[in-house]
C-alpha cells in the first residue's frame, strides 16, 4: 500500500511543482493569499472497523436427525403378517377360503389361522363343502330312509347297538337321527340283551 501512494505522489510530483511557481510568481507580483475562516470541519476519528474480524454469529444448535435403525427380523415378520391380514380383508368379501389361499400363495392352514385371529370371514362356497345345498338335500333324504328303518328296526326289538350295526352308522348320527324325527328308542337295560318294546 505504501509503494502504491509512493508512486501517486511521484506521479503527480510535476503539477505540484508548476503549481508552487505560479504561487510564487504570484506573491512576487503583489499578490496575496487570503485564508478564509475554518468551517468547523473535524474529520472523524480513524477506525479499524473493516480491519475487525466480522463480529461472531450466535451459536446455534442445529437437530440432526438420527438415521432409523434397520428393523429386527420380529418387526419385518409382523409388519409382513399385517400386510397380509389386510390383504386378506379385502378379498374376504369376494372368495372363498380355497380362492384366497391360493391368491395369497399360502397354505389353507394357515389363512385358517390368521382368519381366526382376526375376525375375517370368507364368502360361503356355492358348491362343494360342508355347506353344500346338494349335500345337505342328500343328507337329508338319507336321514329319512334311516328313520324308517330306524322305526322298523324299533318294532322288531332289536337294540339300539344292533340297529346301527345294520345301518352301517355311528352311535352319534343314529342319535341325531332319532331326535330330528322324534323317534322315541329306548336304551336296553342293565342284563338284558334287547330293547323294551
Amino acid at each position: 500500500m505504501i509503494s502504491i501512494l509512493h508512486n501517486e505522489v511521484e506521479r503527480l510530483r510535476p503539477a505540484q511543482e508548476e503549481l508552487a511557481v505560479q504561487v510564487a510568481e504570484f506573491v512576487a507580483a503583489g499578490g496575496r493569499i487570503e485564508e478564509g475562516p475554518a468551517s468547523g470541519y473535524t474529520p472523524k476519528p480513524i477506525t479499524y472497523s473493516n480491519q475487525m474480524p466480522p463480529a461472531p454469529k450466535p451459536f446455534v444448535r442445529r437437530k440432526v436427525e438420527a438415521t432409523p435403525l434397520p428393523l429386527d427380523k420380529d418387526d419385518i415378520r409382523e409388519q409382513a403378517r399385517l400386510k397380509l391380514v389386510e390383504h386378506m380383508h379385502q378379498l374376504s368379501a369376494t372368495h372363498t377360503q380355497t380362492e384366497a389361499a391360493a391368491a395369497l400363495g399360502i397354505s389353507r392352514r394357515s389363512l385358517y389361522k390368521h382368519a381366526n385371529m382376526n375376525d375375517i370371514t370368507f364368502k360361503k362356497p356355492e358348491r362343494g363343502g360342508a355347506n353344500c345345498n346338494y349335500r345337505r338335500d342328500q343328507m337329508g333324504a338319507r336321514d329319512e330312509k334311516n328313520a324308517e328303518r330306524i322305526r322298523a328296526f324299533l318294532e322288531l326289538g332289536i337294540t339300539r347297538r344292533q340297529c346301527c350295526g345294520k345301518l352301517a352308522i355311528s352311535h352319534k348320527a343314529f342319535e341325531r337321527i332319532i331326535t330330528t324325527h322324534n323317534i322315541d328308542y329306548p336304551k336296553a337295560q342293565r342284563g338284558k340283551t334287547s330293547c323294551i318294546a
